[in-house]
């Protein structure tokens, strides 16, 4: 299920559901990415509009119509919404009991959307994150930096794909994208976000309770890299690790080139989180991998991420490992095979056009998804 209809990163999940014996249901946007898949046994399309209370009763009408055993939240803002609705439902209902089973606790999947809140959570647990603080204004900025050095890095708490990150070299820098991001939640942006929601155009802040605070963070030297994992009930039933070797638009965006990896550090901190909230579905987890060799875990993707229908081909199938805990079956093997190398498409092509790793690597085009294909060649950026 899809409320960001711009994100493509969920798209190619419905095939390897579907070969790990899912039969598989889609909810989402007419024009979304996940719309273009042929890999679907049914389907239901939002109406245009982003109203909650609409949109929680078409999800109810489709529970009821079609009686799923799991839901899959395929992006940030579907997660946060569905944690909502699972507060606002009738607990002994059809909708919130499949939701307390695919979500796991919905209250934890709404923190572990916060990039704030996910690194407060990792510090209790003792695992190894980098300094942080909420900040309110440009002094606290200072302060903190004086105490780190600089570079440090500003985040929005709810964001993805590299939106609202920034690595600030120096006072000026951090001062102006600190700026920039309070203008965008000046008081006009407010009504205008208040209009576009009245307006169907955008979810008001009843129906997406996201945390916008900002914190600044001590940067981490090192090699971006992360974890995909399957869980269920709080049990990390099977996860796949891979270093970012190439990243587009820019070094803080999505992956375009990823390698799969073997890292203890990684798979037991992504254990441990799962583990502490109680989630339950496809979990990612973003880490630096410091000079040292030490894992650092920067933030939480309580969704699948581009990796996620790649697991099979490394020995470590996250869809098969979940279908058989929900179907009662033996697990599968786990036969982990470090050392592939992946080009997505087409963000290794859109990054450099010559590039190595379209002919060295495993360049992951879905030529057998045409529609798809032919909406995920139309990005530029």
């Amino acid at each position: 299920m899809g409320l960001e209809a711009s994100w493509p990163g969920i798209a190619r999940l419905p095939k390897a559901l579907q070969a790990a014996g899912f039969e598989v249901g889609l909810v989402c946007f007419e024009k979304s990415y996940l719309a273009t898949t042929r890999f679907y046994d049914r389907r239901r399309f939002w109406r245009s509009t982003l109203r909650g209370g609409a949109l929680a009763g078409f999800l109810n009408r489709v529970v009821r119509d079609w009686h799923p055993e799991f839901l899959v939240a395929g992006d940030e803002l579907t997660a946060v919404f569905l944690s909502r609705v699972f507060e606002i439902s009738d607990p002994q209902g059809e909708l919130a009991q499949l939701l307390k089973s695919s979500l796991g606790q919905p209250a934890a999947l709404r923190e572990a959307t916060s990039k704030r809140h996910t690194i407060e959570t990792a510090r209790r647990l003792g695992l190894k994150v980098p300094a942080s603080q909420w900040v309110r204004d440009e002094a606290e900025i200072f302060q903190f930096a004086r105490r780190s050095g600089f570079p440090v890095v500003l985040k929005q708490s709810f964001s993805w794909a590299g939106a609202h990150v920034a690595v600030c070299r120096n006072e000026a820098e951090a001062a102006a994208v600190f700026r920039n991001w309070r203008r965008q939640s000046s008081l006009k942006h407010r009504l205008r976000h208040w209009r576009n929601s009245l307006m169907g155009r955008a979810l008001g802040t009843r129906w997406l309770p996201a945390d916008l605070t900002i914190t600044v963070n001590q940067f981490i030297p090192g090699r971006p890299a992360m974890s995909l994992a399957a869980a269920h009930g709080g049990e990390m039933l099977a996860a796949v690790m891979a270093i970012k070797e190439q990243c587009f638009p820019n070094e803080l965006g999505p992956s375009s080139v990823v390698r799969f990896i073997h890292n203890p550090d990684i798979r037991q901190a992504s254990e441990k989180m799962i583990r502490a909230w109680g989630l339950a579905g496809f979990i990612g987890f973003d880490f630096i991998l410091d000079p040292a060799g030490a894992a650092w875990l920067i933030e939480c993707n309580p969704r699948p991420t581009p990796i996620s229908h790649l697991s099979a081909g490394v020995g470590e199938d996250v869809c098969r490992a979940l279908y058989c805990r929900l179907t009662g079956e033996p697990p599968p093997p786990m036969e982990p095979a470090a050392g592939l190398v992946v080009a997505h498409y087409p963000r290794e092509q859109l990054r450099d056009p010559n590039s190595p790793y379209l002919t060295s690597a495993f360049h992951d085009v879905p030529v057998d998804d045409p529609d798809l294909l032919q909406k995920l060649s139309e990005i530029r950026d």
